[in-house]
C-alpha cells in the first residue's frame, strides 16, 4: 500500500508541474528577451559607464542589471505577450524613460491608461486585454523611431533604427467573416 501512495503522489505532482509549466508560464521571460539584448548591445553589454562606474562588467553582472533595474523594475513577467514586453523594456534600456518619463507616457498612451509616467500593474493588465500584440508593438516602434529621430546623434547611430525596427510584427491579414453574400446562388442568365 506505501508504494501505491508514492506513485500517486509522484504522478500528481508531475502532473501539476506540468499544469504549471503549460498554463503558468505563458507570460514574458527575460530569459526569452536576453539573447536578443546582448546581440543588440554588443560589447560592454549596454552597460553606459557614466550611470554604473568606469568599470569592464562581466555578462552575468550585465544581465543582472538589465533583469533588475530594468525587466523587473517595468513588471515585464507580468506582460503575457514576449514581444510588448521587449519592445517596451527594450527602448527604456537603450534610451531611458526619457525627460520627464516620456517614454513610459507614450506606452501607457498607446494602451490607453493615464499617462502619468509610472507603469503600474494595472497598466499592464490592459496591456494584456489587447487580443493581438501587434496592436501595441507596432505605434510603439513608430514612437521609438520618431523619438530617435529627435537626438543629435542620431544620424551616428543608424543601430536605434534598425534595433527598434527589428520589433515590428507584420500584421496578419485581416479575414473577413462570412457574410449572406457569400452564400447565395444566382441563376444563370442566358
Amino acid at each position: 500500500m506505501y508504494p501505491k501512495k508514492v506513485i500517486l503522489s509522484l504522478l500528481a505532482i508531475s502532473i501539476l508541474s506540468f499544469v504549471c509549466v503549460i498554463f503558468v508560464n505563458q507570460g514574458a521571460s527575460f530569459n526569452k528577451y536576453a539573447p536578443k539584448l546582448l546581440r543588440f548591445e554588443g560589447n560592454g553589454y549596454g552597460i553606459h559607464k557614466p550611470i554604473w562606474g568606469d568599470k569592464m562588467f562581466t555578462k552575468e553582472e550585465a544581465l543582472y542589471i538589465h533583469r533588475h533595474y530594468y525587466w523587473n523594475r517595468y513588471l515585464g513577467n507580468n506582460f503575457k505577450s514576449q514581444e510588448v514586453a521587449e519592445v517596451f523594456i527594450d527602448h527604456l534600456i537603450n534610451a531611458g524613460e526619457g525627460r520627464e518619463n516620456r517614454n513610459v507616457k507614450a506606452f501607457e498612451k498607446i494602451i490607453g491608461v493615464e499617462e502619468n509616467g509610472v507603469l503600474t500593474l494595472n497598466d499592464v493588465e490592459r496591456a494584456n486585454s489587447f487580443d493581438r500584440p501587434e496592436d501595441i508593438v507596432n505605434p510603439y516602434v513608430d514612437y521609438r523611431l520618431r523619438y530617435y529621430r529627435t537626438r543629435k546623434d542620431a544620424r551616428k547611430n543608424g543601430g536605434w533604427f534598425k534595433r527598434a525596427k527589428s520589433f515590428y510584427i507584420e500584421k496578419a491579414p485581416e479575414v473577413e467573416e462570412n457574410v449572406v453574400e457569400d452564400y447565395i446562388v444566382l441563376p444563370k442568365v442566358k
